[in-house]
């Protein structure tokens, strides 16, 4: 609309101007000393426009020449970028198909020449890793640092989460860096909190937690669950009953019925041969929220009458159904404790036939020996011998 409304100014002026020539071309003198020129108006004008089309062309072109340089750096530098992108589409083609030497290749061959260089190095670093070319990997991760210094963040939790499978307290001490640096980064925030977890540092974990909740660096579900592993972690590490017994003391009522934490608990209190409490505390977690570790757990007890834990897990089977292999070896186990040989017997062959563990071979093998029947507890003990093997 633009043009179509200058293109009508012209043609108004130019036929406005045309018309005024034919009817009086007019005289024009320009004196210049003892020089006198006279032409009509209308030459000068179409000298005038002449003159100045000639200008503008020489200047354009003057100009051209002079950005030809320029030019040819800029097309050299497209030409650049066009071969770094078919290079990248390549080496993503190539992870794809799982073939991580060409995607490296690809990747790395053309990251100095790419608008997206950073990815290029990274990717690199990956497939590098993924070969277990270690040299290879720690060096794009060198020369990513050096092209890209401002990306520090972003290289450094790459360097981390690769080297957490080969030189996992270095890249807790890279996380630990950048947590100094940006301390209220969310990405940042959860790397640190699974390296502290995964590396059983319990108490500074213990001083991240609030910081992650507040930043909201995890969602609720994994803050949910970021907290029962600490807490798993932290009964875990007790040193002995009195540190177990401060740790559950801290916990609240509706944390101590977590099946996970209260499991590490049990277990803790079992390896100390402290059972009392025990059976209640696991029968109140069973009722409220069914878990096979738990249940394992029960099966475990050995203080005071199995023959009355026996009746409890007879009514979760009623619930539960014959298709549990926890359960069934649970039952099978106090069966045995409560002398009942043939039912003790029966349940571990059920749990066998839905699930083959040595475990369950072992307490088959012990109910028979507890019976008296020698040759029988011999084969089973065979028969656990041969599935390990197979494992």
């Amino acid at each position: 609309m633009r043009l179509i409304f200058i293109l009508a100014i012209v043609f108004f002026a130019a036929t406005s101007l045309t018309t005024m020539l034919l009817y009086d071309n007019g005289q024009v003198s320009m004196v210049w000393g003892d020089w006198v020129v006279q032409t009509s108006v209308s030459f000068l004008i179409s000298a005038a426009i002449i003159g100045f089309i000639v200008v503008y062309a020489s200047i354009r072109l003057l100009l051209n020449i002079w950005h030809i340089p320029l030019f040819w750096r800029k097309q050299r530098r497209l030409r650049q970028y066009s071969k770094a992108e078919t290079a990248m589409a390549k080496g993503m083609i190539a992870l794809e198909y799982g073939d991580w030497h060409r995607a490296e290749k690809e990747l790395i061959k053309s990251a100095k020449n790419s608008e997206a260089g950073l990815v290029h190095y990274l990717s690199a670093a990956k497939m590098a890793h993924n070969q277990k070319a270690y040299h290879r990997r720690n060096q794009y991760l060198e020369q990513a640092r050096g092209v890209y210094p401002d990306e520090y963040v972003t290289i450094g939790l790459v360097e981390a989460r690769l080297l957490a499978e080969d030189k996992p307290d270095t890249a807790l001490a890279i996380l630990q860096a950048l947590h100094e640096q940006q301390p209220k980064n969310p990405t940042i925030l959860a790397e640190y909190a699974l390296g502290l977890k995964q590396q059983g540092y319990w108490e500074t974990l213990a001083e991240l937690l609030p910081e992650i909740k507040k930043t909201r660096a995890l969602d609720s579900t994994q803050y949910a669950l970021l907290e029962q592993q600490f807490w798993s972690g932290k009964l875990a590490s007790a040193v002995d009953e009195e540190a177990l017994a401060q740790i559950w003391q801290s916990l609240s009522k509706k944390q101590q019925m977590v099946p996970e934490i209260l499991a590490e608990y049990v277990e803790q209190r079992m390896g100390w041969n402290e059972e009392v409490t025990l059976e209640s505390l696991l029968e109140k977690a069973i009722k409220k929220q069914w878990d096979d570790r738990l249940v394992y757990q029960y099966g475990r007890l050995t203080l005071g009458p199995a023959f009355e834990r026996l009746k409890t897990a007879e009514k979760w089977r009623s619930i539960q159904g014959d298709d549990n292999p926890v359960l069934l070896l649970t039952l099978g186990r106090l069966a045995c404790q409560s002398q009942l040989w043939t039912l003790g017997q029966n349940y571990l062959k059920q749990s066998l036939q839905i699930r083959a563990e040595v475990e369950t071979f072992h307490a088959l093998a012990q109910c028979y020996e507890a019976e008296g029947k020698e040759n029988q507890a011999a084969l089973t003990y065979k028969e656990a011998i041969m599935q390990l093997e197979k494992k």
